[in-house]
């Protein structure tokens, strides 16, 4: 590429995470509303912090994507503007949405001198394509209406199954916060999870669009219930989907598919109250096996561990076992605790280890190495198969300190 056109393009190209802009919006008037949409809050907030105006009521909390490549591409740029802003604005609760495209110049309206005529992307269409035709709002009037309408009639779809409170650092008072579970039998529910389905795509790696058209799916959602002039108004704070897949001969074995926070809420404490939740509705339902998990990401994997560790030390599942802990064992915690396999031997090589002293039970300490490593070994025989022995033990001694570095850590945040 020629130098100059070169230099030409980078100016005019802008990274798509960062020009889009997700909003959640609730108000009680279109007129606050409007006027939250029309002020430019990338100058007057840090990311996740909200602007409320006094008067009319307006509340508008803004984030940006983690991913934007299933809209606009593995690299996650843009060509052909400057100065540009996508506002991806929804209802805080019903999720209503509106879409615009802002910017202060495209490259395809300037005059250059350039031997080539430079187009711009298109923003538009790669966007509209993954959002609910259903949910869109033709005009920033007509959203606003909607959503000023929303913040007191809207409720959480669904059968409400639990509710928890989070204190205020602010205030020091209480909010409310409620989990709901939904099957997509109802139509207006597999409407609204439509809706909700788009942020997947921004926040977790690789995810796709669900088959609404499956009776076996759950899905559980998390709001944040405030008072606005003596009615509830809600908030989405999250939500996980979860299927329901046959186990022989007559039972379920569910596996959590996508499980996301938004941004704002992230650090809180609701994945964990989430995750909790959703684990004792597996406990105690017999018809379900043990719970599952698809491509778990390493802040999930955390977040798992932390809540199974403490729930199974609170009913004392490690008393008296010894090492080597036998497969019967194993089967029967799975079994009693409804962990997968994966998980409880996880659970179980940390329950061992936070109960060992290395200093004074050198020799327990030393069967309880050869255990995790036999395990580590048996994982992992195709791909230390091609090795010497001298090589094998070196990989294994290496993967036995990453995963003991890695408990002691988790066992550090219990």
């Amino acid at each position: 590429m020629d130098a100059s056109l070169a230099a030409t393009a980078s100016q005019w190209a802008a990274e798509a995470n960062s020009a889009v802009f997700i909003q959640l919006v609730s108000g009680e008037t279109v007129e606050g509303v409007l006027r939250a949409l029309d002020t430019d809050l990338s100058q007057d907030m840090e990311e996740g912090e909200d602007d409320e105006e006094e008067e009319g009521g307006a509340d508008v909390i803004q984030f940006h994507p983690t991913f934007t490549y299933p809209i606009y591409g593995e690299h996650e740029r843009i060509f052909g503007y400057k100065g540009l802003r996508i506002n991806l604005s929804y209802a805080a609760g019903s999720l209503a949405t509106y879409f615009e495209v802002k910017y202060q110049k495209r490259v395809d309206q300037m005059e250059t001198s350039l031997p080539i005529q430079l187009r711009a992307d298109d923003v538009d269409t790669p966007m509209r394509k993954v959002l609910s035709s259903a949910a869109l709002c033709a005009t920033k009037a007509e959203f606003a209406k909607r959503v000023a309408r929303d913040t007191h009639e809207f409720r959480p779809l669904g059968r409400k199954v639990h509710e928890y409170t989070r204190e205020s650092e602010e205030s020091g008072e209480g909010t409310v916060y409620e989990i709901y579970e939904s099957d997509f039998v109802s139509g207006e529910f597999r409407e609204y999870h439509r809706r909700m389905q788009t942020l997947v795509l921004f926040y977790i790696e690789g995810a796709q669009f669900i088959d609404d058209s499956d009776d076996r799916w759950r899905v559980f959602t998390v709001f944040e219930r405030l008072v606005i002039g003596g009615i509830a108004s809600h908030t989405l704070v999250g939500f996980c989907t979860m299927y329901q897949f046959f186990n022989w001969p007559d039972r379920k074995r569910p596996r959590i598919s996508q499980f996301l926070v938004l941004p704002p809420f992230q650090g809180q404490g609701h994945g964990s109250e989430l995750y909790r939740y959703i684990y004792q509705a597996v406990l105690r339902n017999p018809d379900y096996a043990d719970l599952t998990v698809e491509d778990p990401s390493e802040a999930f994997d955390d977040m798992r561990d932390r809540n199974d560790m403490r729930h199974l030390i609170q009913q004392d599942a490690f008393s008296g076992l010894d090492i080597p802990v036998s497969p019967a064992v194993l089967q029967g915690m799975q079994e009693r605790f409804k962990i997968s396999k994966r998980q409880i031997t996880r659970c179980v090589e940390m329950g061992l280890l936070k109960s060992l002293d290395k200093a004074r039970q050198k020799d327990k300490y030393q069967q309880y190495r050869l255990f995790v490593k036999r395990r580590i070994f048996a994982q992992n025989t195709d791909l230390l198969a091609g090795l010497d022995e001298v090589e094998k033990k070196k990989k294994v001694a290496e993967s036995f300190a990453a995963v003991e570095d890695d408990y002691h850590r988790i066992l550090s945040l219990l």
